[in-house]
Order: C-alpha cells, then structure tokens, then sequence
C-alpha cells in the first residue's frame, strides 16, 4: 500500500478531504465550498437588517478575465489595524469541537503527515482496546450466567460490594483525608460545629461500613468466583476510561487529519474554528499573487483571494473575532477587518452593506452574519465580490485559498450526508 508520502499532492488533498468527513465527529461548525463553477442554488435568505453606510464616489468599470474575474479591481495593499484589545474568552465546552477553535497551526507538512499517522495508529489501537474489553465482558457476563443459582447470587454481591467500595474510595480522594475534612468545617458556632462533625462521622463510618460489606461478601464465595466478580468490575472500569480516551483520540485524529489536508493543499497556516466566509452559492479561484494596477504607482501583487457571490450574499465572520475597523473608500468600498480569537486578522472589502447594529468593538461568533457581498469601490461595474485577506498576527497577508479550499469542501461533503 503506498504511504501518504508517496500520493501525489493533488491526489492527496481529496483523499484527506474524504478521511476527514468520514471521521467527522458530529457538531463541527458549518464549512464552507469548492471553487468550481457557478451553481443555480438559490442564495442565502438570512433577514438580518443591514445598514448601507455613504461610499466615496468610484470610477471606471472592468473587463473580467475569466480565470482572475476579480482581475480589474485596484485594491492597493493597506495598514492592518493591530489593535491591543484581545478577544472576550469563552467558557470551554468538554467534548465540543469548538474547544480547538481559535488555535492557529504553523507546521511543515512532513510534520503534519508523522502527526497524522501516529495519531491514527493511537485511535486504531484505543479503538481496538475497547472491542477487546467488551468482548472479555460479554465472557465474564456468559461464565455467570452458567453458574448455579447460589453461586450467581454470591458473585453478584460480590460485585455490588466492590462497586459500593470503589465509589467511596474514590469519594474519598475528592473530599481528601479526615484531617482535611475537619478544616473544612468554617463555623465557631458550637451547635453547627456538633451538627458539622456528626455529618463527617458518618461519611467516615460510610466508608468503614463499604468495606466491610466488601470483605464479608467475599468471603461467601469461593476464590475463583471472587476472581470472576473482581475482573467484571475492573473490566467495567477500564471499560469506561478506555470509551473516554477513544472520544480524545478519535478528536486528535480529526484534528490532525484537517491539519494535513490544509496543509498538503499548499496553506502556510491552519486555523481551527474558521468558517467559510461567504453564504452560498459562491465560487473562487486561486488568484493571491496575481498582479495588480500594472504600470501605476499603486502596482502589487493581489494580497487575497475574490469570492464571487450574488450581490446581497450574506457575508460572515470567518472566526470568532473583535470588528476592529469599518469604513468606506473609494477603492476597497464598504470595508471592515476582524481580529479572530487565534490572532489573526481578515479584511472584507467591496461589502453592500454592514450588518445591523455592527460597530468597532463588537465580538462576534464564527458564523455570524457581518454584511453583504457588493461591488462597491473599484469593483463597481465588475461582478459582486468579497476581496477577502488573512494577516497571521497582523504581519503579511498569506494565501487564504488552500484553508477556504479544503474547509469549502469539508462542508459540502457534510451537507451532502445531511440530506
């Protein structure tokens, strides 16, 4: 079988893409599409009231170059607006795929292929442990079964004994010693002192009295059959934890898998919790580095990628991020920039319209509605785009169109399932 190095890198990209939607675990955020050619899906509806602010007068019109359609706009390069202000912290969901959002990732790719295949040999195995301890179960569960009445009884409070023990055992290493239990009891009042010691007496006496009923249980017994209830409850344990390192590793595995797909796709970053920022339908291409204003003051390469979209498409925040900067001119238009919650700052331009009640100093959430796709500065008279920019740290534009690529696709390939 031939190792992930050896996969052409145009190959490569699909088939992490189709890993990666096959491992996916449910509740990731939506992501985005492909760059292919215009589709007749009807565009996003969302009614979010938009506010249109005064754009500077904008001249000229553009013939498109099919393959660079954003090819006639003029955007010169601009200042990032770092700002000091960092993003609201968010309370941590256990479980959740957002709890890897705001995170950016710089790695070289033979990293991130070692990364990816060591985590899956890690899922493959815990995934593997698992069956193993089910299926001992099902034989401990089949051995008890067969045993005469009596015997069956024995083991069985045998194991509610042990259960009962292991509770209070680990009772007690949350609550701590009993020394530690009485420096818990804050109180100077002599009846709630009493009241005080009376209740921890009697967890105390609890855990004396698990033991007890433990020891004594497995005395009816023979020692095989003890052996037997002990393994079942042991099993039962490591049966629960091996479930619980199964969900990380399966998580880690996805994560890593997106990791490569990225950047296998040519990306210098990943940034996780990022969401595709334009509503459907759209398309794009890979136009970052194409030049621009030839033979004028303002000539530079193209610092973005331009996604094309019907006039009106509702545009959103690609990141959970802080509005640090709106206005208007007469080459970027309607214009705002994001600070995500990973540091990273994205510029929209040529917006129609801000979202309703969108100001400097909003925090916004991945996925909310920002404003709509226009034409507005030098874009006027060519098709309505988003002129869309990532700054890692607020430094130098990088190519956004391998991380929109494969986060375009990964959506597709979830909404396909969806249906």
């Amino acid at each position: 079988m031939p190792t992930i190095s050896s996969v052409p890198r145009r190959h490569l990209v699909v088939l992490l893409v189709a890993v990666v939607s096959g491992l996916a675990v449910g509740g990731a955020p939506a992501l985005a599409q492909d760059g292919g050619p215009p589709t007749t899906e009807t565009p996003s509806t969302t009614e979010t009231p938009t506010t249109a602010p005064p754009v500077g007068d904008t001249t000229g019109t553009t013939t498109l170059d099919p393959d660079d359609p954003g090819g006639g706009e003029a955007l010169p390069e601009e200042p990032v607006p770092v700002v000091p202000d960092t993003v609201p912290a968010r309370d941590p969901v256990p479980g959740a795929y957002g709890v890897q959002a705001g995170r950016i990732v710089r790695q070289q790719l033979r990293v991130a292929e070692a990364e990816a295949v060591s985590l899956q040999t890690t899922y493959k195995e815990t995934k593997q442990h698992v069956v193993d301890l089910e299926a001992e179960l099902d034989l401990l569960e089949e051995a008890i079964t067969g045993l005469a009445t009596d015997e069956r009884a024995a083991v069985r409070r045998v194991e509610a004994a042990r259960r009962r023990f292991e509770a209070r055992t680990a009772s007690a290493v949350v609550r701590g010693e009993s020394d530690d239990l009485s420096a818990l009891v804050a109180t100077d009042d002599p009846n709630e002192l009493a009241i005080a010691q009376t209740l921890l007496g009697s967890v105390l006496d609890a855990d004396d009295q698990a033991v007890r009923e433990y020891l004594a249980a497995k005395r009816e017994v023979s020692a095989y059959l003890v052996g037997v209830a002990e393994r079942l409850v042991d099993a039962r344990l490591e049966l629960q934890t091996a479930r619980e390192h199964l969900v990380e590793a399966r998580r880690a595995t996805v994560t890593a898998q997106f990791n490569l797909a990225v950047f296998a796709a040519g990306s210098e970053i990943v940034i996780h919790g990022f969401v595709f920022p334009v509503g459907d339908p759209h398309t794009f291409g890979d136009s970052f580095g194409a030049p621009r204003m030839l033979g004028t003051g303002y000539e530079h390469a193209h610092q973005g990628t331009d996604i094309m979209a019907p006039f009106g498409t509702s545009l959103l925040a690609c990141e959970r991020g802080l509005i640090t900067e709106m206005g208007s001119d007469v080459l970027g238009g309607t214009k705002l920039w994001l600070k995500g919650e990973s540091g990273t700052y994205y510029y929209y331009a040529h917006l129609s319209a801000f979202a309703d009640g969108l100001t400097v100093g909003t925090v916004v959430d991945a996925g909310e509605v920002v404003g709509l796709v226009g034409d507005t500065g030098n874009a006027k008279g060519g098709a309505p785009h988003l002129h869309f920019e990532i700054h890692p740290d607020g430094g130098m534009a990088v190519n956004p169109y391998p991380l929109l690529k494969v986060v375009d696709d990964l959506r597709r390939l979830a909404k396909a399932r969806e249906q």
